[in-house]
């Protein structure tokens, strides 16, 4: 046997073997823990989860037996992550990942394919190359259009942007901010997204060196989406401030509440304008397959560049995102070519020239499974079914006599909060008293373990939210949930008016 051959894939005895026993014990490990598995969550004090990890996470000398790895593994990793395929799990934009998309998992890993020149990963190179055909198909882009494969919407977010403001300084001063950097009148640009749109569009802008003044924010609307008539207010007073307007972030999906921004009446402004139109579809782009609710993203179509996220409501598993180009030529804004990876002259597709990473992973392989495996029918009705099921949720709550529904899910999106008896006159006093009571229920209801909700804020109100992307959660299930934060609520407001009167007493 070669040195070290038992380490490495190869067509040895002693490597297959050694490939199955730790991939295989893996996954009994993996199986056995959900066949078992009661809740989401089995809490754990910081101070002794942190002294757990102490005294497993180190490196050995030598090697150690399997079953020793193994069992470390399940005591750190497996009882004390958040299990979030379990139905209680509704806290976040974390979806459960689909099984086609863990076993996809299994060949990345192992084929190692690096997607940055075609050399590195041939097939897979063409395979995201089609599968970025079958999503701009969706969309309704034309031929000309392109895309690849991210990290996530932080990244295409970024890359949107980035595109976004290099075409305007190559249009308006002729200059190629690769080569020459930024015009002096880069500090007057202005980029326009809702007060609700995604953090990562100021953190975008900082990062581009446009600074986070550099985007303006625009009112939203009772539903919670872009005020379209704000907005072209908003824009003639920038252009009044002598500044440059030059891009628009439309949302199609807020993080808090799924709502999805006037994509039509957006567009038509911003090709009046001359301005750059990206839609974050990071959330909402799962609609594209939706049986019922495609229509919400008509004119997504007419975005120059849009964000996904397959690990939100695609159940892929992180991370697996695509940033996709109405007009591939804008890609001229970010490529440079390497005699050794990339050269000029060459035929062949490499993905590096759509992209701001240079190694990337074989994830378009998660996708192109998983739809082959499930179907695009199948996926659809799930993404129906979590829709439903979200309104089904927000009729449940608004029965209950302490609970205050603040949105229509228009995706799978609840935000609510439990409403106490008013015990203080001073209005400060009471809605901290009512924030600190919401907040409360939250980390009492996630150290249970049991119900995994997010909390938010809106207008100086603590509010509980369900993100409701797992398509096994359903009414039944989630009913008695849902009575729990009542009783917890009321239980935990009789201590404040105990505490209260003793004060009062005192």
């Amino acid at each position: 046997m070669a040195p070290f051959e038992k380490w490495f894939l190869s067509s040895s005895k002693e490597s297959l073997e050694n490939y199955e026993a730790m991939i295989g014990g893996m996954t009994e490990m993996i199986k056995r823990h959900y066949h078992e598995l009661k809740s989401p969550y089995t809490h754990i004090d910081v101070h002794e989860l942190s002294n757990l990890v102490n005294r497993s996470v180190y490196f050995s000398e030598h090697e150690q037996p399997l079953e020793d790895l193994f069992d470390d593994v399940q005591a750190v990793v497996m009882d004390h992550s958040l299990h979030i395929s379990h139905p209680g799990a509704m806290a976040h934009l974390h979806c459960p990942p689909i099984i086609p998309a863990l076993a996809a998992e299994v060949m990345i890993s192992a084929l190692n394919q690096s997607m940055d020149s075609w050399d590195q990963s041939p097939a897979a190179t063409y395979i995201e190359d089609q599968v970025i055909d079958e999503l701009t198909q969706q969309i309704g882009y034309q031929s000309s259009s392109s895309g690849v494969f991210t990290s996530g919407g932080t990244q295409s977010n970024y890359m949107g942007l980035l595109l976004a403001r290099n075409e305007y300084c190559h249009a308006a001063f002729s200059i190629d901010v690769s080569e020459e950097g930024l015009p002096f009148q880069a500090k007057k640009l202005r980029i326009f997204c809702s007060e609700k749109a995604h953090f990562t569009v100021q953190q975008s802008a900082a990062q581009l060196g446009l600074g986070m003044n550099a985007v303006v924010s625009v009112k939203c609307n009772e539903k919670h989406e872009m005020d379209i008539e704000n907005l072209k207010e908003t824009i003639r007073e920038v252009k009044a401030q002598g500044n440059l307007p030059c891009a628009i972030v439309a949302t199609a999906g807020t993080t808090d509440f799924g709502s999805v921004d006037p994509l039509f009446e957006i567009s038509e402004l911003a090709k009046k304008e001359g301005l750059w139109l990206h839609a974050d579809a990071a959330y909402g782009g799962a609609l594209l397959f939706s049986h019922k609710y495609r229509k919400r993203l008509k004119a997504l179509e007419r975005a120059d560049s849009i964000t996904m996220d397959f690990h939100k409501w695609f159940y892929q598993p992180v991370s697996c995102g695509a940033f996709l180009l109405k007009d591939q030529a804008m890609f001229k804004h970010i490529q440079l070519h390497a005699d050794y990876l990339n050269p000029e002259e060459d035929e062949h597709v490499h993905l590096v020239d759509r992209s701001i990473q240079t190694t990337k992973r074989f994830d378009a392989l998660k996708l192109w499974l998983t739809f082959r495996a499930v179907g695009t029918n199948e996926y659809g009705k799930m993404v129906d079914h979590t829709i439903e099921t979200a309104k089904q949720t927000a009729e449940h709550l608004r029965k209950q006599r302490n609970i205050a529904v603040l949105n229509d899910p228009y995706l799978n999106a609840v935000v609510f909060r439990y409403v106490p008896e008013v015990i203080y006159g001073d209005h400060n006093k009471q809605l901290y008293y009512e924030n600190k009571l919401n907040q409360r229920i939250q980390q009492h209801l996630y150290e249970k373990g049991t119900f995994i909700m997010a909390k938010t804020k809106h207008k100086e109100r603590a509010y509980l939210k369900l993100t409701m992307l797992n398509p096994m959660i359903t009414i039944d299930s989630v009913a008695t949930q849902l009575e729990e934060i009542v009783a917890l609520g009321k239980e935990l407001e009789k201590k404040e008016e105990r505490l209260r009167e003793r004060s009062v007493i005192g």
